[in-house]
């Protein structure tokens, strides 16, 4: 037997507690978390395939994707939810949320697992030198980690999420 709308609620809030993650964050959320997460998407499908025009399933479900950086599943299923019970005022602010980190995230080209390589990186680099203000450490892991030719454009969306040196590639686009 499938688990309550409100039993799902609970496993995702549970997951969205144990992230660490702030509102629509980019960053791989915990690992304590995932299961969580994993466990409420999971339930809320199969609630689904049994309620498909329950707009409060389908809004969790959008939350439980985003938490999973799955962010164009997070916008479908939102926008079903709108289709399904009309809009308002927060779910438009939402939506908007979810297209522009949705955005960042195509732009910058990095999977979750990198951005927590990088951000690994740049913490042990960090720890032992500081910051000399370049993106020197930032590129050296590029040059081991991604192709060479994106790593221009990589760049370039790192400094447009606030990445001017290595120290704010770990403050503004890892955390």
């Amino acid at each position: 037997m499938s688990k309550s709308i409100s039993e799902l609620q609970q496993v995702l809030i549970q997951g969205q507690k144990l992230s660490m993650q702030g509102s629509l964050d980019r960053r791989m959320p915990d690992k304590k978390s995932i299961p969580y997460l994993i466990d409420a998407r999971k339930g809320l499908k199969e609630y689904l395939n049994e309620n498909s025009k329950d707009a409060l399933a389908l809004r969790l479900l959008s939350q439980a994707e985003a938490c999973l950086l799955n962010y164009n599943f997070a916008l479908s299923y939102l926008e079903k939810a709108i289709e399904i019970s009309g809009k308002n005022k927060s779910d438009l602010k939402r939506l908007a949320a979810l297209k522009e980190c949705q955005s960042q995230w195509e732009e910058l080209e990095l999977t979750p697992d990198h951005l927590d390589s990088l951000g690994n990186f740049l913490d042990k680099k960090l720890r032992v030198c500081a910051c000399n203000y370049t993106l020197d450490l930032t590129k050296e892991w590029l040059d081991s980690n991604v192709a060479k030719s994106k790593k221009p454009r990589i760049v370039r969306a790192i400094q447009n999420q606030g990445g001017f040196c290595d120290c704010e590639v770990l403050a503004n686009v890892i955390d």
